[in-house]
């Protein structure tokens, strides 16, 4: 499971990552088969939104999420959300707290895990 974190911090984002034993990188070009979570820092240059966009774009059929926490205040989230592949973007307030925004991430992934271990028939 490859998991994109926009907007969280590193602390939130490693309690997630250790929970459901997702390795923490910060770029797309690192996915590892044995699940990542990328925390993506604030983007605040074109040149760096250009990057990661282009690093999504390569990696879009191993991007199983893309979470944006705050995106009321997410100035590139129309881009992050553009080069999501459908029906993998979701979206938090940035008015939760830290517990309530560690509950809906835990919500989002429990469901997510659910559904990579369902079984075809």
């Amino acid at each position: 499971m490859n998991i994109v974190l926009y907007g969280a911090s590193a602390e939130t984002a490693g309690r997630i990552a250790g929970k459901y034993g997702l390795k923490v990188v910060n770029s797309p070009d690192k996915f590892d088969a044995s699940g990542t979570m990328i925390l993506v820092p604030a983007i605040s240059t074109p040149r760096y939104l250009l990057a990661f966009y282009n690093a999504m774009l390569r990696h879009e059929n191993d991007v199983d999420a893309v979470i944006i926490c705050g995106i009321e205040s997410c100035e590139v989230a129309s881009t992050v959300q553009y080069c999501t592949p459908q029906g993998k973007f979701f979206s938090l307030s940035g008015e939760l707290e830290k517990d309530e925004l560690i509950s809906e991430l835990c919500l989002i992934l429990d469901s997510l895990f659910a559904e990579g271990n369902q079984i075809n028939l």
